[in-house]
């Protein structure tokens, strides 16, 4: 699919005008009567707001991407929005590239310099205008297709970014999407290992009712123990993970900084007499309970404490 995708980009001043040529002839089918017929961009902005975001042939789930992810036996890194759409093909899942608007807008190639140069002949724009319509409508239709899921939402994604079009538009659709929400998120991709986290808060972090509502930013490993848990007191999760929660953000305010917070346990120090202590008790067993004689001398109160009877040794005539 990455190979095919390469392959239909035009690489050339011919394959350029013919894709512009395709394009145009689309804007005539759409707009060819109208008395007063949009420009470029007002085309690519209806299309974006108008055409359908759902693949009818597919089922209610639907597929999310951003970046790249490692592959077992791959030695690169792989687009995931070529994975997901690959398991949008043999799993059914709605992806946006695969959706009559997502499909439209994707082969237009709005950003090959060769097809823009082309399309100067048809329409009158500047090419920096285009340029920002055509980010604006990936991101209308990423809006609405998160709008209109009604099953489960599966990202292709590791860490979420505030600045990727998962992170900044669809993730926040969904969140407030009744019907998919914090329980609704499944991400088909486990989530890296954090080496400055402890694992039992990496792995607090990795639930997708947690991970949904998380930014890659939010645990940066520059930023303070304290500034993480400020996020996570900020999210919210659900009801058998709130004991879970409020554990981690204890230990995470409790820290100056996340080697502090990987630092092991001191050992707990040992209750009752010490080795030495019993060391001048020779023959008796002392336990937990007994409290043991102060030394002879006097103590802050100018007395002399004596030896508790329980745990005397017997007189032997010679002053103990």
């Amino acid at each position: 699919m990455e190979q095919a995708q390469a392959d239909a980009e035009p690489g050339t001043k011919q394959a350029g005008a013919a894709l512009a040529g395709r394009i145009y002839q689309d804007y005539l089918a759409k707009h060819g009567q109208d008395k007063d017929p949009p420009g470029l961009l007002q085309f690519i902005e209806n299309l974006a707001q108008s055409e359908s975001v759902t693949n009818e042939d597919r089922g209610p789930h639907r597929a999310f991407w951003s970046y790249k992810s490692e592959l077992e036996g791959e030695s690169r890194a792989v687009p995931n929005r070529f994975l997901a759409r690959a398991c949008g093909e043999s799993r059914g899942l709605q992806v946006l590239e695969d959706t009559p608007a997502g499909y439209q807008l994707n082969s237009y190639c709005l950003g090959n310099q060769a097809v823009m140069l082309s399309l100067a002949q048809h329409f009158d724009f500047d090419a920096a205008e285009l340029d920002a319509a055509h980010g604006q409508a990936w991101d209308t239709l990423s809006d609405r297709f998160a709008k209109a899921t009604e099953g489960l939402a599966i990202p292709f994604a590791a860490d979420i970014t505030k600045g990727s079009v998962l992170g900044a538009t669809e993730m926040p659709a969904l969140l407030q999407n009744s019907e998919v929400g914090k329980e609704g998120v499944k991400f088909a991709t486990p989530l890296p290992r954090h080496e400055h986290l402890p694992p039992d808060i990496d792995a607090f972090i990795s639930n997708n009712p947690v991970r949904c509502q998380l930014f890659k930013g939010d645990y940066d490993p520059e930023k303070s123990p304290g500034d993480c848990a400020q996020r996570l007191a900020s999210i919210d999760v659900p009801e058998d993970q709130k004991a879970a929660h409020k554990e981690v953000l204890d230990r995470l305010e409790a820290a100056n900084s996340y080697k502090e917070l990987n630092a092991p346990a001191p050992e707990p120090k040992p209750k009752g007499l010490s080795a030495q202590a019993k060391a001048f008790l020779p023959g008796v067993a002392v336990g937990r309970g007994v409290v043991p004689a102060a030394p002879r001398g006097p103590t802050g109160h100018g007395v002399i404490n004596p030896v508790a009877a329980e745990i005397a040794p017997k007189q032997t005539g010679i002053e103990h």
